[in-house]
């Protein structure tokens, strides 16, 4: 099957990864990339075959549309689109698309094991054909997918997100250091990351998205984003992928 994984970092390297090994045919794009070569104006090879398309990009509303339109120019009409429902909703994402039935949401966040699971929604555009589709194609991936509601952050990215945020206010009222603030949560309640190191893998910026979707969508002060999170994301500190976060990393 023909694979098309566009997104950011490290999101497509690990879904790029999935279905390689699933033996798929897979052509992989870093969003940044894009914006510096003729692709970003729809020229993207491997697009007008594409079967399936996943696209990961979550740092923001209007990005994700620009990125979903030139997709939904390029790719041919019977293409699945898979799209990470954590910045927008399924049905937000499949509103930019023409024929949105095809557009099914997912949540995944890093790390992905190969043997993990797959959150999806339907928009309500999105048909029972098209939900199926995607339920096969994750399982042979080696992944197991749960049908879940339709809305920014599904469930892990939203439970996540929120839990990061918290450490965020944390740190940023002096209640404890990174490092302690991480051991607390990994030693204190068996967290694999602690939820800063968790916020440096997935990108500050992703994290940002997710809560700021999350915000606008429902209007609550438990979503709004921690003033310490939006000047992270404003200084470029977006954690492993720009080299620093709330650690750093070496070249």
């Amino acid at each position: 099957m023909k694979v098309l994984v566009i997104g950011e970092f490290p999101f497509v390297t690990e879904v790029g990864e999935l279905c390689l090994n699933a033996g798929h045919d897979t052509a992989v794009y870093i969003v940044e990339d894009l914006h510096h070569t003729a692709a970003s104006q729809g020229a993207i090879p491997e697009a007008a075959a594409a079967e399936v398309v996943i696209e990961l990009f979550n740092e923001s509303a209007a990005g994700k549309e620009q990125l979903l339109t030139i997709v939904g120019r390029a790719v041919p009409p019977d293409s699945l689109i898979l799209t990470t429902a954590l910045a927008v909703s399924t049905t937000q994402a499949a509103a930019w698309l023409p024929r949105p039935e095809r557009v099914v949401g997912i949540g995944l966040l890093p790390p992905l094991p190969a043997a993990g699971i797959i959150e999806l929604a339907s928009g309500l555009q999105t048909s029972a054909t098209a939900l199926s589709r995607a339920q096969a194609f994750w399982q042979q991936t080696g992944q197991e997918t749960i049908t879940v509601g339709d809305g920014p952050g599904l469930v892990r990215a939203r439970t996540v997100g929120c839990l990061i945020n918290e450490a965020v206010s944390a740190l940023q009222e002096g209640v404890a250091t990174p490092a302690d603030i991480d051991t607390a949560m990994k030693l204190g309640t068996n967290y694999p990351l602690g939820p800063l190191e968790w916020a440096d893998l997935i990108g500050l910026d992703t994290v940002l998205g997710v809560m700021t979707g999350l915000y606008h969508e429902w209007g609550e002060d438990r979503y709004r984003p921690a003033p310490l999170l939006r000047r992270m994301v404003l200084a470029g500190r977006y954690g492993r992928k720009s080299g620093a976060g709330f650690y750093s990393y070496g070249p």
